[in-house]
């Protein structure tokens, strides 16, 4: 079923619909969140489709919306890490969350949770460890982190002009 909601949503997408987008994603969604939520794929499906969302809605310009999806997703991924604590993807995956709840609300004017936001996944970031294995996750998480910290750059550059 996901796969032809996905394939809706890309058609929504290219044709510039994004409330029909919207609509696919929600059904999404809404049959996510009757499958068992201990699953990663389940998780990653639902929380990537609750993202999804936000980011319609943040270009849309209803950042209130955007942030309450961000953070669905970001408790989505937060729950995934309590079950499997030991998946990196899953830690990176909240650290992408984190981001995204903080830009919605610097955007919102809500600085100092921003900032509390952009530290938080930049803790997670540092006190991840992979193998050399993991090539790929490790140029993700310096991509997240780099992207993390030039936020609290750009905020302390803005406190002293």
């Amino acid at each position: 079923m996901t796969l032809v909601l996905t394939l809706q949503v890309n058609c929504s997408r290219a044709m510039g619909d994004a409330g029909s987008a919207i609509s696919y994603f929600d059904e999404s969604v809404e049959f996510l969140t009757k499958l068992p939520a201990d699953d990663l794929e389940i998780s990653h499906t639902l929380s990537v489709s609750l993202n999804k969302i936000g980011d319609l809605k943040y270009y849309d310009g209803d950042l209130q919306a955007a942030r309450s999806y961000y953070f669905r997703s970001l408790n989505v991924r937060r729950d995934a890490v309590k079950c499997h604590p030991n998946v990196p993807s899953q830690i990176l995956d909240v650290a992408v969350s984190l981001a995204k709840v903080a830009d919605a609300d610097r955007s919102l004017g809500n600085e100092d949770v921003a900032v509390n936001g952009f530290q938080e996944g930049i803790k997670l970031l540092e006190a991840l460890t992979l193998n050399s294995k993991e090539t790929g996750l490790e140029q993700r998480r310096l991509s997240v982190l780099e992207f993390l910290n030039n936020q609290l750059a750009e905020k302390q550059a803005d406190s002293t002009d």
